[in-house]
Protein backbone atom coordinates (compact mmCIF):
# COMPACT_ATOMS: atom_id res chain seq x y z
CA UNK A 1 0.00 0.00 0.00
CA UNK A 2 1.05 3.58 -0.86
CA UNK A 3 0.05 6.93 0.61
CA UNK A 4 -0.78 9.63 -2.07
CA UNK A 5 -1.67 13.24 -1.45
CA UNK A 6 -4.83 14.60 -2.80
CA UNK A 7 -5.30 17.94 -3.08
CA UNK A 8 -9.08 19.28 -3.12
CA UNK A 9 -9.56 22.92 -4.43
CA UNK A 10 -13.17 24.55 -3.49
CA UNK A 11 -11.73 28.46 -3.49
CA UNK A 12 -9.31 27.01 -0.33
CA UNK A 13 -7.46 24.05 -0.80
CA UNK A 14 -6.90 21.03 1.34
CA UNK A 15 -4.35 18.48 1.24
CA UNK A 16 -5.13 14.98 2.29
CA UNK A 17 -2.71 12.06 2.31
CA UNK A 18 -4.74 8.66 1.79
CA UNK A 19 -3.32 5.29 1.73
CA UNK A 20 -4.36 2.62 -1.04
CA UNK A 21 -3.11 0.64 -3.80
CA UNK A 22 -3.28 3.22 -6.51
CA UNK A 23 -3.56 7.15 -7.44
CA UNK A 24 -6.93 6.27 -9.56
CA UNK A 25 -8.26 4.27 -6.08
CA UNK A 26 -6.86 7.51 -3.77
CA UNK A 27 -9.12 9.95 -5.84
CA UNK A 28 -12.11 7.54 -5.53
CA UNK A 29 -12.17 7.79 -2.05
CA UNK A 30 -11.57 11.29 -1.42
CA UNK A 31 -14.31 12.33 -4.30
CA UNK A 32 -16.62 9.57 -2.19
CA UNK A 33 -15.85 11.23 1.28
CA UNK A 34 -16.15 14.69 -0.20
CA UNK A 35 -19.65 14.30 -1.74
CA UNK A 36 -20.50 12.67 1.36
CA UNK A 37 -20.07 15.81 3.15
CA UNK A 38 -16.86 13.56 5.34
CA UNK A 39 -14.35 16.52 3.96
CA UNK A 40 -15.19 19.83 4.05
CA UNK A 41 -12.97 22.83 3.45
CA UNK A 42 -15.41 25.44 4.84
CA UNK A 43 -19.25 25.86 5.67
CA UNK A 44 -20.03 26.65 1.34
CA UNK A 45 -20.15 24.07 -1.31
CA UNK A 46 -18.96 25.40 -4.46
CA UNK A 47 -19.54 24.72 -8.15
CA UNK A 48 -16.17 24.52 -9.30
CA UNK A 49 -14.38 22.11 -7.06
CA UNK A 50 -11.16 20.30 -8.28
CA UNK A 51 -10.31 17.24 -6.78
CA UNK A 52 -6.79 15.99 -8.37
CA UNK A 53 -3.08 14.68 -7.12
CA UNK A 54 -1.58 17.23 -4.83
CA UNK A 55 1.56 18.93 -7.04
CA UNK A 56 3.84 21.14 -4.56
CA UNK A 57 4.59 23.13 -7.96
CA UNK A 58 1.14 23.93 -9.01
CA UNK A 59 -0.02 24.54 -5.04
CA UNK A 60 -2.16 28.23 -5.55
CA UNK A 61 -2.18 30.39 -1.89
CA UNK A 62 -5.08 30.70 -0.29
CA UNK A 63 -4.57 34.49 -1.48
CA UNK A 64 -4.25 33.75 -4.85
CA UNK A 65 -7.40 31.53 -4.96
CA UNK A 66 -9.26 34.53 -3.22
CA UNK A 67 -8.31 36.80 -6.01
CA UNK A 68 -8.92 34.27 -8.74
CA UNK A 69 -12.80 34.04 -6.89
CA UNK A 70 -12.80 38.29 -7.08
CA UNK A 71 -11.89 38.25 -10.60
CA UNK A 72 -14.75 35.91 -11.38
CA UNK A 73 -17.34 37.29 -9.79
CA UNK A 74 -16.33 40.20 -11.75
CA UNK A 75 -16.20 38.95 -14.70
CA UNK A 76 -19.00 36.57 -14.53
CA UNK A 77 -21.09 39.74 -14.01
CA UNK A 78 -18.81 41.75 -16.42
CA UNK A 79 -18.16 44.62 -13.58
CA UNK A 80 -14.45 45.16 -15.24
CA UNK A 81 -15.22 47.23 -17.44
CA UNK A 82 -16.04 49.48 -14.47
CA UNK A 83 -12.71 48.83 -12.78
CA UNK A 84 -10.33 51.54 -13.28
CA UNK A 85 -7.39 52.09 -10.86
CA UNK A 86 -8.82 55.60 -10.27
CA UNK A 87 -12.60 53.83 -9.95
CA UNK A 88 -11.00 51.19 -7.98
CA UNK A 89 -9.03 54.12 -5.49
CA UNK A 90 -12.11 55.74 -5.28
CA UNK A 91 -13.72 52.84 -3.72
CA UNK A 92 -11.57 52.03 -1.47
CA UNK A 93 -11.68 55.45 0.14
CA UNK A 94 -15.46 54.54 0.25
CA UNK A 95 -15.51 51.45 2.05
CA UNK A 96 -12.57 52.64 4.08
CA UNK A 97 -14.70 55.49 5.69
CA UNK A 98 -17.13 52.86 5.90
CA UNK A 99 -15.12 51.26 8.29
CA UNK A 100 -14.23 53.96 10.17
CA UNK A 101 -17.84 54.79 10.52
CA UNK A 102 -17.87 51.61 12.60
CA UNK A 103 -15.96 53.43 15.33
CA UNK A 104 -17.68 57.06 14.84
CA UNK A 105 -19.24 57.55 17.94
CA UNK A 106 -17.33 54.83 20.30
CA UNK A 107 -13.79 53.86 19.84
CA UNK A 108 -14.29 50.58 22.22
CA UNK A 109 -18.17 49.75 21.56
CA UNK A 110 -18.65 48.21 18.20
CA UNK A 111 -19.71 45.22 15.93
CA UNK A 112 -17.20 43.03 15.35
CA UNK A 113 -19.45 41.62 12.28
CA UNK A 114 -19.90 45.10 10.89
CA UNK A 115 -16.13 45.72 10.93
CA UNK A 116 -15.59 42.87 9.64
CA UNK A 117 -17.85 43.27 6.57
CA UNK A 118 -16.51 46.67 6.22
CA UNK A 119 -12.68 45.65 6.12
CA UNK A 120 -13.92 43.22 3.28
CA UNK A 121 -15.09 45.24 1.23
CA UNK A 122 -11.72 47.51 1.61
CA UNK A 123 -9.41 44.51 0.91
CA UNK A 124 -11.60 43.01 -1.92
CA UNK A 125 -11.16 46.65 -3.33
CA UNK A 126 -7.16 46.73 -2.54
CA UNK A 127 -7.43 42.95 -4.08
CA UNK A 128 -9.41 43.82 -7.71
CA UNK A 129 -6.68 47.03 -7.45
CA UNK A 130 -3.62 44.51 -7.08
CA UNK A 131 -5.07 42.82 -10.40
CA UNK A 132 -5.83 45.27 -12.52
CA UNK A 133 -2.58 47.07 -11.95
CA UNK A 134 -1.21 43.31 -12.37
CA UNK A 135 1.05 43.67 -8.70
CA UNK A 136 1.59 40.85 -6.30
CA UNK A 137 -0.19 42.38 -2.68
CA UNK A 138 2.60 40.20 -1.15
CA UNK A 139 5.61 41.77 -3.04
CA UNK A 140 3.94 45.01 -2.61
CA UNK A 141 3.47 45.18 1.35
CA UNK A 142 6.98 43.23 2.08
CA UNK A 143 8.73 45.85 -0.12
CA UNK A 144 6.76 48.65 1.85
CA UNK A 145 7.80 46.55 4.81
CA UNK A 146 11.17 47.14 3.71
CA UNK A 147 10.95 51.12 3.64
CA UNK A 148 9.05 51.23 7.07
CA UNK A 149 11.62 48.93 8.45
CA UNK A 150 14.14 51.59 7.91
CA UNK A 151 12.48 54.93 8.83
CA UNK A 152 11.66 53.30 12.09
CA UNK A 153 14.46 51.31 13.48
CA UNK A 154 13.44 49.02 16.60
CA UNK A 155 16.07 50.91 18.90
CA UNK A 156 14.44 54.47 18.09
CA UNK A 157 10.51 53.86 17.58
CA UNK A 158 10.01 50.99 20.33
CA UNK A 159 6.76 52.40 22.11
CA UNK A 160 6.45 55.93 20.33
CA UNK A 161 4.33 57.05 17.89
CA UNK A 162 6.53 59.74 16.61
CA UNK A 163 6.70 60.13 12.90
CA UNK A 164 10.08 59.29 11.73
CA UNK A 165 11.06 62.62 10.69
CA UNK A 166 11.12 63.06 14.40
CA UNK A 167 12.73 60.34 15.76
Amino acid sequence: MENFKIEITEYFQKQIDVDCNSEEEALGIIKEKYDNGEIRLNETNYIDTDIEIYDENKFISKLELLQDRIDKFNKDRDWDQFHSPANLSKSISIEAAELLECFQWNDEKYDISEVEEELADVLNYCLQMCNVLRCDPIDIVNKKMDKTEKKYPVDKSRGVYTKYTKL
